[in-house]
């Protein structure tokens, strides 16, 4: 017998916590304990699956919730990242399953940066990350079915001569251990906090997005969407930048900065 779903008290719920663009897990708790009698830690997870599922929470960190409709009309709606694979990647993809069905990847397209940016570009690049140990024989494979667009680690010389002239190029690059990823339509992909750390991070494959552009790009993009800034950071950490991305946030960026999570670098 399928269980009934759980009460959910939508309105209550917006109303006690109106006009607040995050909620905690334990304040989400407290409330649902106001409503019944006894609440089992089974009954909450059912209650924030159900909560989930109709959009009407977002989990954007560590036990913090983006909580939709409890602001004013006048306060625009930011939505979760959904990136949309291009048909070249979702191949390129099905490909890489196919030759190496064992490997850990990410993949994703500088095209997804275009909504945030001022000056659009005309090229755009597949990153495809991976292991360390496995990046020279994935490029190998690969520049035999995608010859002259394989490129491997390039640095800005290459990526000024050879890659920015190719409307769609490809590249290999070493994947950073414990990136933030999730899936799009079936595709391995980095969360945005992951692919706004990388354009911070590595200046001289992603210099078209720097300057003016990357304030932009970071500005827009957490304007747009539920960016978790403890992933971003500790991300930041693992690449070493933590403090550095910090600061260009802090003094570069109208951005607002909430639930900061300290990296030791």
């Amino acid at each position: 017998m399928k269980e009934a779903d759980p009460k959910l008290h939508v309105l209550e719920l917006r109303n006690a916590f109106s006009g607040r663009k995050t909620v905690q897990k334990a304040d989400l708790r407290n409330f649902y304990r106001q409503h019944a009698q006894v609440l089992a830690d089974q009954a909450f997870r059912r209650i924030l699956y159900a909560l989930e599922k109709q959009h009407i929470i977002t989990p954007i960190g560590a036990g913090v919730y983006a909580l939709h409709g409890a602001l004013p009309p006048q306060f625009p709606e930011k939505k979760p990242f959904a990136p949309a694979p291009s048909q070249e990647l979702e191949e390129l993809n099905k490909v890489i399953r196919e030759w190496f069905p064992y490997i850990h990847y990410l993949g994703w397209e500088t095209r997804v940066l275009r909504e945030f940016m001022t000056h659009q570009p005309g090229e755009n690049q597949i990153i495809i990350e991976t292991e360390k140990d496995v990046c020279e024989s994935v490029f190998n494979r690969l520049s035999q079915k995608y010859p002259g667009r394989i490129f491997l680690d390039p640095d800005r010389v290459t990526m000024e001569r050879y890659v920015l002239h190719q409307s769609e190029s490809i590249i290999i690059s070493r994947l950073i251990s414990q990136s933030p990823k999730k899936k799009a339509n079936g595709v391995p992909f980095p969360r945005l906090e992951k692919i706004l750390v990388d354009i911070f991070a590595d200046e001289e494959k992603f210099f078209v997005f720097q300057g003016e552009e990357l304030v932009r790009i970071f500005e827009n993009a957490f304007a747009a969407y539920w960016i978790s800034e403890k992933t971003l950071f500790r991300y930041a950490g693992r690449r070493k930048v933590s403090m550095k991305l910090r600061e260009f946030i802090r003094k570069q960026t109208q951005i607002e900065l909430t639930h900061i999570q300290e990296n030791a670098e």
